[in-house]
This record gives C-alpha cells, sequence and structure tokens, in this order.
C-alpha cells in the first residue's frame, strides 16, 4: 500500500523525532496529525481486519475511533442479550460506512438470568430465534453474530461448567440457532463460535476444542484473551505471543482453514510495558496467519484495557495499524468468510 506525500512528510517527522528521543507526548502530537486511513480495497481479502469495541453510540465511536487511532476500523462490535431484536439501523449504519457489525449475542436475559442451553436445542426459543433470523435475512447484509463467547470459562451461565460439564449441550445448542438462521434464509450471518484462551477450569470435558460445533456449523473460530498483566492477584504478565499460541495452536488443529477473529483482546498496564506489548503484537501477527481479524476492547473496566491508557501504548497503536496489512474495509472483512463458504466442504 503505497503512502501519499503528507503521509510519507507526517511519517519522517514522527520518526525523526522519536529518533531525537523527543517527549512521548510530543510524538503523539505529531501521530495524531497523520491522515486517517481508510482504505476500501473491497476485492482484497488479505491481510488484518482491525475491529474495536468501545462503550458509546454506534453512530459516535464510528466517527470518534478513526480521528483517535488515525485508522478507519473494518468492524465494531457490541454486546447483545437474548431478547433485543436485529439491530437493523446500526447493521445498515456500519454498512453505508464499510464497516461489520459484530455482535457478541450472550443467552442470558436482561436480569442477568440464563437462558438454558437444552431448552434452546429444544426449540423453546425458536419464536424469538426466527423472528430475529427472519429480520435479519430481509436486511440481507453481512453480520458477525459471536453467540454464547467464552462457552470454556466459568463465568457465564452458558458455560460448560454450569451445564453439567457436558460439550454436547453447547454443540446443540449452537447447532440448532445456525440452523434456524439458515432455515430463514439469513445466509449472510456469520457465526463465529469462541473460546476463552484459557480454560477454567483447565479439564478434560473443558478443554479448548471439546464444544466445537464442527466446520458445517462455523464461519469464523474466535479467541478472547486478555494480558491482565499484575492488575489481578492471579495474573502475571503475558506477552501477545504469550496469551493467543497455545489457543492459536490449539483451534487451528481442530479447524484448519477457518479464520480466526480475535473477539476481545487488550493489555493491561499492570506489571509490565503496554507500549512495547502493543509493538511486540504487531510483530507477532504475521507468524499467525489464520488470525483474520481482532477486536481490540477499549474500555477501562478489570484494569486499563483503553488504548489511550498512556501516550505511549496510544502512540504504539497508532503506528502499529499504519501497517500496510492491516486493513479496514468492512466489504473485504465480510468477503474472508463469504468467499469460503461458497466452497464445498
Amino acid at each position: 500500500m503505497s503512502l501519499n506525500v503528507a503521509l510519507r512528510a507526517s511519517l519522517l517527522t514522527l520518526c525523526c523525532m522519536i529518533g531525537t528521543g523527543a517527549r512521548a507526548e510530543t510524538s503523539l502530537d505529531a501521530a495524531q496529525q497523520l491522515p486517517v486511513i481508510a482504505e476500501q480495497e473491497a476485492g482484497n481479502h488479505q491481510g488484518v481486519f482491525f475491529g474495536l469495541f468501545r462503550p458509546g453510540l454506534i453512530t459516535d465511536i464510528a466517527e470518534e475511533a478513526p480521528l483517535d487511532l488515525r485508522r478507519k476500523p473494518a468492524s465494531l462490535m457490541w454486546f447483545s442479550r437474548f431478547g433485543s431484536s436485529f439491530p437493523e439501523s446500526a447493521a445498515r449504519f456500519l454498512q453505508q460506512n464499510d464497516m461489520v457489525a459484530h455482535i457478541a449475542w450472550e443467552p442470558w436475559n436482561a436480569f442477568g438470568e440464563g437462558i438454558s442451553l437444552t431448552d434452546i436445542a429444544a426449540g423453546k426459543w425458536d419464536e424469538y430465534l426466527d423472528t430475529y433470523a427472519r429480520d435479519a435475512a430481509r436486511v440481507d447484509i453481512p453480520v458477525i453474530l459471536r453467540w454464547g463467547h467464552e462457552m470454556n470459562g466459568n463465568w457465564y451461565p452458558w458455560a460448560l461448567a454450569k451445564n453439567d460439564r457436558k460439550p454436547d449441550a453447547y454443540i446443540q445448542a449452537f447447532r440448532h440457532v445456525v440452523e434456524r438462521f439458515r432455515k430463514a434464509g439469513a445466509h449472510k450471518v456469520q457465526f463465529a463460535w469462541c473460546i476463552n484462551n484459557d480454560s477454567v477450569p483447565n479439564e478434560p470435558w473443558n478443554h479448548l476444542t471439546a464444544s466445537y460445533p464442527g466446520d458445517a456449523y462455523v464461519d469464523w473460530v474466535s479467541i478472547d484473551g486478555y494480558n491482565f498483566g499484575t492488575s489481578q492477584s492471579t495474573s502475571q504478565w503475558r506477552s501477545f505471543e504469550q496469551t493467543f499460541r497455545a489457543s492459536y495452536d490449539a483451534v487451528t488443529k481442530i479447524a484448519p482453514g477457518k479464520p480466526i477473529l480475535i473477539g476481545e483482546m487488550a493489555s493491561s498496564e499492570a506489571g509490565g510495558n503496554k507500549a512495547v506489548w502493543i509493538r511486540e503484537m504487531f510483530k507477532a501477527l504475521p507468524s499467525m496467519p489464520a488470525i483474520r481479524a481482532l477486536t481490540w476492547f477499549d474500555i477501562v473496566k478489570e484494569t486499563s484495557w483503553n488504548v489511550d491508557s498512556s501516550d505511549a501504548s496510544w502512540l504504539a497503536m497508532i503506528e502499529g495499524l499504519r501497517a500496510p496489512w492491516v486493513r479496514s474495509s468492512g466489504a473485504a472483512m465480510a468477503a474472508v468468510t463469504a468467499r469460503k463458504a461458497a466452497k464445498p466442504d
């Protein structure tokens, strides 16, 4: 990807300032003047597609994030619970702005009460599923549904640990949801099967791949992972490679050829150098070619996940996102699995 004259000049200024030991905030000031990258090479499906989760209105995030990071995201993610309707307006808005809607669809209700996996598989939620699926079919634009994520943890009602330690209960529910969407003709909905990078508890029945529904039901294989650093009493600093390598190796064995979406990821500031963590992430990604998309969790929650937790980490992210293989086209991202889905198993 060639750089225009203004971008070359801005980068030269930035590199010179860093090389002469200029203050981090001065370098960040220069980086914030770089042109926003918003390529729309929809016919080119290569690279790693950058996505973002940030609390707030989708319209505001779509406007603010490119200015903050000097690159337009290819996707925006948010969380939605069972009982909510298909987000037609948000999905249409994002498509019009060449971004993909990435929905973490959680099988619990507004009161935090879990929806039984057995009930879902038995068809007791079909009326709701069918309505949602028919609306998705009518809108007929690509969206990613990351349904029942992190089932190998022990913190959600749909976790294997809370469903008799039976992977099959999750598998049957996942398959049933996908089948209802296909029956409704919602063929542009892309389903992401999403594990946590560490299984909690670490038992054979809860292995990273125990609940895989099968290639026929999965468009994206997804992994969530965080470097908590020393922000928690039981956590320690882990690089991007240490955070994701084991889970990456596990899912590429059970689902070879499937594109990987890092559904949620971020690093804390506690216990290490977050800016270095981000730079090492961009160095490590090319060695994991199955990773085709990632979503940064841009929020202060358990710890400082936000990109701008320090000027140094913010600068590192802006710099890293200018790599020529980082992508911003939502249409191209949607085509990664669409092309594969068109091929026979």
